[in-house]
C-alpha cells in the first residue's frame, strides 16, 4: 500500500462515521404522536430545529459527495499499484525462466562436455 492510499482509506473511514453520526442527529420527517399534541417545541423551538435540521442535511450531502470521490480514487489508486505489481511480478517470471532455462543449456553443454570427455 502507497501512502495516498493509507490516507484515502483514513479519510473514507473519517466520512462515513461523520456521515453516521450527522444522519443519526437528524429528525425524521414524521413527526409521530407528538404532532398530534401540540409538540414539546415552542414557536422558537421550531425555528430552531429546521435551521439544525437544513444544516445537517447540508452536512450529510456535503459527506455524501466527498464519500463517493474518495472510495472512486481509493479504486483508482488501488488498480493503479495492482497493475504496477502484476507487470513487475510478470517481469520477475519471465527473468526467472530465462534465467531457469539459461541454467538447463548450461548444464547440458557441461554434461556433454564431461561425456565427451569421458568418451575420450
Amino acid at each position: 500500500m502507497t501512502a495516498l492510499s493509507i490516507i484515502l482509506n483514513i479519510v473514507l473511514i473519517l466520512v462515513s462515521i461523520v456521515l453516521v453520526a450527522v444522519v443519526l442527529m437528524q429528525q425524521g420527517q414524521r413527526q409521530g404522536l407528538g404532532a398530534i399534541a401540540g409538540g414539546a417545541e415552542t414557536f422558537f423551538g421550531k425555528g430552531k430545529a429546521k435551521g439544525l435540521d437544513a444544516k445537517l442535511a447540508k452536512i450529510t450531502k456535503i459527506a455524501a459527495i466527498v464519500f463517493i470521490v474518495a472510495a472512486i480514487a481509493c479504486t483508482i489508486v488501488v488498480s493503479h499499484i495492482d497493475n504496477g505489481t502484476e507487470a513487475v511480478v510478470a517481469d520477475t517470471v519471465v527473468e526467472t525462466v530465462e534465467t531457469v532455462e539459461t541454467a538447463e543449456t548450461t548444464e547440458v553443454a557441461e554434461v556433454e562436455t564431461t561425456e565427451e570427455a569421458a568418451a575420450e
